[in-house]
């Protein structure tokens, strides 16, 4: 489990490039079509297509280099299972390399707010997919099965794009003639800001798990289920965050920064509205939900390494309605230091925590860098960012404080009965 793991990592770097390129291809088609024009829209699609070709033969190439060298970078995989290793990354990493370039027609359709579309094709394949693994896990089947199955499913959502792209009579606005070298120029400099902000996600999620393979490789199976329940939190958040792309750079397209700055303290008050509807019943249920799922044993090491994972992703996601409307603005070059100090602390305290605490330590340490993250945001970001006009004391309060202070006491109260609680329909109904 813990090879399958740590091979399902390259995703989560894929990932990072996926939603970042979907991200700033909505900003583009949602500002083209504020100014009513598709000849810009057609030159930015097409050069941003070119561009994600080319990401995706350097990640074929990535995924070659890695499955030939996965035993030597870590030596904590069984002997036993190290060919089916690499044979299930090589066969994972290229359907991913396969499927990038259709990030150009999900960032479209997230741009045109045809969301329905990227949410159908999304759950479709994952879900196929996922249960496909799942039926060859079941059937004790090996690991480069279980790659296939997983493919299949990127495979096919990234057909479901493309047939949704032929449905809607979209095809005419991505062609090689409207690939210019200025348009990629542009779209690579928006982008250069964006892939500077993931690499510190890299710093403070992307290695935690190769950390504690490295170091604390009996603890990785543990510390990835621990990963799966913080990821209850951070997907949907995203998912509902990054609607507010396009219509921020819709506001945008005529300057107002007290409209944006009233836009950003709103909806960071309904986000961490949200971010409590969300945090408080799992970590309630968080417990007797690990028995559940993994079991006794897997519940007892997970349950620390999950809370302080849990905690730390709603600390650093109070703040993604400013960041989302920042990238919208164009001025996420602006906020740079705040993701690349969180990852550089992340990482130096993960490096310490996992040599004292194991892999207890990565988890602190990822706590340690949401506080600092948040805390750069607050003194060196928002100052930067002239595009929203807004007090900083009353985005703390209004938008984060309150909405807290109002769950909170529910939160504590259901927590202290929760010990009480014979059984799961009791807790449920509490």
């Amino acid at each position: 489990y813990a090879t399958w793991i740590l091979i399902l990592q390259i995703g989560t770097y894929v990932a990072l490039i996926d939603g970042s390129i979907q991200s700033a291809i909505s900003r583009f088609v949602a500002r083209s079509r504020g100014l009513n024009d598709d000849h810009y829209l057609g030159q930015m699609l097409s050069s941003a297509g070119t561009i994600m070709v080319g990401a995706a033969l350097v990640i074929a190439v990535l995924s070659i280099l890695g499955s030939w060298q996965l035993d030597h970078l870590f030596s904590g995989i069984p002997p036993s299972i190290g060919l089916d290793a690499r044979r299930a990354l090589l066969v994972f990493g290229l359907s991913l390399a396969v499927t990038l370039p259709f990030s150009t027609l999900a960032g479209a359709f997230l741009g045109l707010q045809m969301n329905q579309v990227n949410a159908i094709a999304g759950s479709v394949g994952r879900i196929l997919g996922a249960v496909g693994a799942v039926w060859a896990a079941y059937r004790h089947e090996s690991l480069f099965v279980m790659a296939l199955w997983t493919a299949f499913g990127y495979l096919l959502q990234a057909l479901m794009y493309l047939l949704a792209w032929k449905r809607l009579n979209l095809h005419g606005l991505i062609q090689w003639a409207h690939v210019t070298s200025t348009a990629m120029r542009q779209f690579a400099g928006f982008c250069s800001a964006s892939f500077a902000a993931q690499l510190g996600g890299v710093l403070i999620s992307g290695l935690d798990m190769p950390i504690v393979a490295a170091f604390d490789f009996h603890s990785a199976a543990y510390y990835a289920v621990a990963a799966t329940v913080s990821t209850m939190l951070t997907v949907p958040q995203a998912a509902v965050v990054n609607t507010l792309i396009p219509v921020a750079a819709g506001i945008c397209a005529t300057p107002n920064p007290d409209r944006l700055g009233a836009f950003v303290i709103k909806t960071t008050r309904y986000s961490t509205a949200i971010l409590c509807l969300i945090v408080f019943p799992l970590l309630i249920g968080m417990s007797l939900f690990l028995r559940v799922w993994v079991g006794v044993d897997y519940a007892q090491h997970a349950l620390p390494m999950a809370t302080l994972l849990v905690v730390a992703q709603f600390i650093r996601l109070t703040l993604l309605p400013y960041a989302a409307t920042g990238f919208a603005a164009g001025q996420q070059h602006r906020m740079l230091v705040s993701p690349l100090g969180e990852g550089v602390v992340n990482l130096l305290c993960s490096l310490v925590g996992v040599r004292y605490m194991g892999a207890t330590g990565v988890a602190f340490g990822t706590l340690v860098g949401a506080c600092v993250g948040v805390l750069l945001h607050f003194t060196n970001s928002m100052p930067s960012t002239d595009e929203m006009s807004f007090d900083r004391l009353e985005l703390f309060v209004t938008g984060i404080l309150k909405p807290l202070i109002c769950c909170l006491p529910s939160f504590l109260l259901v927590l202290l009965l929760a010990n009480h609680m014979p059984n799961l329909v009791s807790l449920a109904a509490l």
